[in-house]
């Protein structure tokens, strides 16, 4: 029953790696498959464009006054004895483009002979247990 036991545990120990392992110790031994690439990522940010009124009575401005300084607008209006305050910011667009470096995976597809090939231990495996798992039922069922 010891030989039954220990081949069942090396059968359960072999296929016990999980997906990530297997897939970094295929990267680790074959560095080939590893592309880098580059993603770029365009973002557009809008600033809105901002608006004030106010409405001051002063009688010392006789005329129109604009203050202009790059985005910022302001206008001064007198009509009769009241004072219109209008101020404006222009809206902008931002685009920021970034560059982002990643690496990938270069899928590589196997001919069916290779395929046949590498499943070739898994298939003797089985065959080889198989064998032994009949050859001790026979024993244990002749005693």
């Amino acid at each position: 029953m010891k030989p039954f036991a220990t081949i069942l545990i090396f059968l359960i120990a072999a296929t016990g790696c999980s997906p990530t392992q297997r897939l970094n110790r295929l990267l680790a031994l074959h560095p080939e498959l590893k592309v880098s690439d580059t993603i770029i990522i365009n973002e557009i940010l809008v600033t809105p464009q901002v608006e004030a009124d106010t409405i001051i009575h002063l009688d010392s401005i006789r005329d129109t006054v604009v203050l202009q300084k790059d985005r910022m607008e302001i206008t001064l209006k007198r009509i009769h004895d009241t004072l219109y305050i209008r101020g404006k910011c222009k809206s902008d667009t931002v685009i920021v483009h970034r560059a982002i470096p990643v690496e990938k995976i270069k899928i590589v597809r196997q001919d069916k002979w290779d395929n046949l090939i590498s499943r070739l231990p898994w298939i003797i495996g089985g065959v080889v247990f198989t064998f032994l798992f009949i050859t001790f039922l026979i024993l244990k069922f002749k005693k």
